[in-house]
């Protein structure tokens, strides 16, 4: 099975530091692409010279109910099903490892930028429990720092 690419950055306005945390080619550049469906992430991907990563907004909670409550709490604008600029998953962290296999499995992109409005938590998400799951590899953050 293909193990897609992982990075992590804030949801904020400006962003914050786009950081890999998976071991990819470091010396390859990378495109990002955002896309309001897979459909047209894979168009994105097919096109491209270089490994392609997806935004994805994540929003993780115990379960998918809660997550959709509070994403849409924070963003009022975005009803579920609606078509946004980018790709939005709220859901539990089995629902967000399962569209990443999903993902990987079909090609729809090299890897994901999973961004989320508390980076640190979504990277902690990451490190512990999605990439185990996933059988990705991770950095070592502290080395790389």
């Amino acid at each position: 099975m293909s193990t897609p690419r992982i990075a992590v950055q804030g949801a904020n306005v400006g962003g914050s530091e786009w950081i890999e945390l998976t071991d990819g080619d470091g010396a390859a550049p990378v495109s990002r692409v955002r896309a309001p469906s897979l459909g047209e992430a894979a168009q994105a991907t097919a096109r491209a010279s270089h490994p392609v990563f997806v935004d994805i907004d994540v929003h993780l909670a115990d379960t998918v109910r809660i997550a959709y409550a509070e994403y849409a709490d924070a963003h009022p604008e975005w009803t579920p099903g609606a078509r946004t600029g980018t790709l939005v998953h709220p859901g539990t962290v089995a629902t967000l490892v399962g569209l990443l296999r999903d993902i990987a499995i079909t090609g729809v992109a090299d890897g994901v930028t999973l961004r989320g409005s508390d980076v640190a938590t979504l990277t902690r998400q990451v490190v512990g429990e999605i990439a185990p799951a996933l059988g990705v590899p991770v950095r070592d953050l502290l080395a790389a720092s």
